[in-house]
């Protein structure tokens, strides 16, 4: 199923201590949610649109935890920058450049996911 690659380390630590401690139902409501969500769409094409999505967010970090899961999922590097690029129409060309700026660090920090995708 495709919330068995959720991983927990990937969200925000304090936020996460928090829910897991007082809220622990919305966690588990959130994990079934996004799970459920694009389940006709193979996991790389999941995983791009998502990290297409992110491109907007307010949060560079949004970009950090879905870069990852689309490395595990197959996404290529170009594949990767070329997700990002199609949403220069949608959301600017300066919104693209900062957060490109931040997937390709996050890239060049992911490297080994590439020469070792098995891992």
């Amino acid at each position: 199923m495709v919330y068995d690659n959720f991983k927990w380390e990937d969200l925000d630590k304090d936020g996460l201590t928090f829910l897991m401690e007082n809220r622990k139902e919305v966690l588990k409501n959130y994990q079934k949610l996004v799970g459920s969500l694009g389940s006709h769409l193979d996991e790389k094409t999941r995983q791009l649109i998502m990290l297409a999505i992110q491109i907007n967010s307010p949060s560079p970090e949004a970009i950090k935890i879905i870069l990852p899961k689309a490395i595990r999922a197959g996404a290529t590097r170009a594949e990767i920058i070329d997700a990002l690029l199609l949403t220069i129409p949608i959301v600017g060309l300066s919104t693209v450049l900062k957060m490109l700026s931040i997937t390709l660090k996050e890239l060049e920090a992911q490297a080994e996911a590439f020469i070792n995708p098995a891992q």
